[in-house]
């Protein structure tokens, strides 16, 4: 199956936010790495919808389903 150039486009943007929230996880800003894989986790999502992989939608919803616990750990317990 041939994809598209937005659909390429789409999963660069989306490895690019992947990596820069792993990134700055790394650097002590977990907070802030969570909220913007969660973002590379809806750009796979739709991605992953659009191309008909739906492994990648599964684990790219798994992968949110983390980030927003961790999102929400780091934000109740004030990065403790």
């Amino acid at each position: 199956m041939e994809r598209t150039k937005g659909q390429k486009i789409l999963e660069i943007v989306a490895s690019v936010f992947g990596v820069t929230g792993l990134f700055i996880t790394a650097l002590g800003y977990p907070n802030i790495g969570f909220m913007v894989a969660l973002c590379a986790s809806t750009l796979y999502a739709i991605y992953a919808y659009k191309t008909k992989q739906y492994g990648i939608l599964t684990s790219s919803l798994i992968y949110g389903i983390v980030e927003i616990i961790g999102i929400i750990h780091w934000t109740l317990n004030n990065g403790k």
